[in-house]
């Protein structure tokens, strides 16, 4: 059987788009302010292939190639994607309610527009993208 590790190998530079929201996910970690689901587009390839020597299983190493946290205007959007991808993989075109109920529920908690800790709002009711405020 196949499986899936992630790695901690991110992107650097203008690939890592969750280096603008770094200090908000350590000040979450740190139990410094309340934690919040992000939403993130990400690409991914894979970094290297081991052999579970317990069950003889592959594991494949996945490593992030770019990845961006999704704009609050496009969760909807989002959203959608995923309740198509799991419908296709799954093989069901009506979802459980239970899934259907907690896909919908991460995707209300992500988007707040009137939190300060919302990473597209610099305090200043202007939209930040890739560390800069849209003016």
């Amino acid at each position: 059987m196949a499986g899936i590790k992630k790695t901690g190998l991110m992107p650097s530079g203008d690939e890592n788009g969750l280096l603008d929201i770094a200090p908000l996910l350590v000040a979450e970690g740190a139990n410094r302010s309340p934690k919040r689901l992000r939403a993130v587009l990400g690409i991914v390839d894979c970094k290297r292939v081991g052999i579970e020597s317990d069950t003889g299983d592959e594991i494949a190493t996945v490593r992030f190639r770019r990845i961006e946290v999704l704009l609050g205007d496009d969760l909807g959007a989002a959203e959608k994607l995923i309740r198509r991808s799991l419908e296709a993989r799954s093989g069901q075109t009506t979802l459980p309610l239970e899934l259907e109920d907690d896909i919908r529920q991460a995707f209300k908690d992500m988007t707040d527009p009137a939190s300060p800790d919302d990473p597209e709002d610099g305090g200043d009711g202007k939209r930040k993208r890739g560390g800069k405020t849209d003016t």
